[in-house]
């Protein structure tokens, strides 16, 4: 799989849900029909679109590449308000299986790698754990939100920004636009994503799932893509989760800034020149292939 393929023009398919919403998927097919596929899930806040280069790229490289919108945001028929919330439950267990449902059948395939970032990491890790049809799983810049893992100082900044997310989200019955954080999410999001920035445990609600013990039963090779200084997710974060992971391979890659032309680590940035991250993806992705 290491043959360039002359870049294609992305195309674009919509995903209609049992619950009567849908969401955009934005398509990088590989050079081959029978290519592997890969899975984006983007941060929270962020469109799918945002990560058009890693698509590109991962289709230059024999991969297709699908980026979807997740609820609320992008392509996504839903929008957050006061009267209308969603949460965790509604991406992990209808949206997610729907969405690698209609990608298995477009592409014939009956197992997809997943690529996560930040949020996108937390949901497809759990997806993973919770879904046959994952094969693998990356997770870039992805680790527990608990400010208890976030040293020195920044621990108490971390845990006073919190109440003013919490609060904020509270007042208005969602998270405004406004507020320097993620774009507006739902008060449901905000709720199950701040379960494990307060406990380091993920509890989903209105889920029956127990997804902290699905994530020690998984065993779904997972890789963890740490970026050097992260101030969002320092790497006790992603050890913090990864140790969830006990029943699985679990392989660690850090990427320095100037291997994406940065003078300093940046959380969302990397994705604009993500070629030194899709090498270290499809090296993984090559080399568990090849050993299972």
């Amino acid at each position: 799989m290491t043959m360039t393929h002359q870049r294609r023009a992305p195309e674009r398919m919509t995903v209609a849900f049992s619950d009567g919403g849908s969401t955009g998927l934005v398509v990088f097919r590989g050079g081959e029909a029978d290519a592997p596929v890969v899975l984006c899930l983007p941060a929270m806040g962020v469109r799918a679109g945002y990560y058009a280069a890693v698509g590109a790229e991962l289709a230059e490289r024999g991969f297709t590449a699908v980026l979807a919108d997740l609820r609320g945001n992008g392509g996504s028929s839903v929008r957050p308000s006061r009267a209308t919330t969603f949460g965790y439950v509604e991406m992990l267990e209808t949206e997610l299986p729907e969405i690698l449902e209609a990608v298995r059948r477009e592409f014939g395939v009956e197992q997809v790698a997943v690529l996560g970032h930040s949020l996108g990491g937390h949901l497809g890790v759990m997806l993973a754990a919770t879904s046959p049809h994952v094969s693998h799983i990356v997770l870039v810049a992805t680790g527990t939100s608990w400010y208890r893992r976030v040293a020195g100082i920044r621990s108490m900044g971390r845990f006073l920004g919190l109440q003013l997310i919490f609060a904020t989200t509270l007042l208005h019955g969602y998270l405004p636009d406004w507020l320097p954080f993620a774009g507006k999410e739902a008060r449901g999001v905000i709720r199950d994503w701040g379960h494990d920035a307060m406990t380091g445990r993920y509890r989903i609600a209105r889920s029956s799932v127990d997804y902290e013990r699905a994530l020690a039963e998984s065993t779904v090779p997972a890789l963890f893509v740490v970026l050097p200084e992260d101030r969002y997710v320092p790497e006790s974060c992603s050890e913090h989760l990864a140790a969830k992971l006990r029943s699985a391979e679990v392989a660690w890659t850090e990427i320095p800034p100037e291997h994406f032309g940065l003078e300093k680590t940046h959380h969302f940035r990397w994705a604009h020149r993500p070629g030194a991250l899709v090498d270290a993806t499809v090296q993984w992705l090559e080399s568990t292939t090849r050993r299972a």
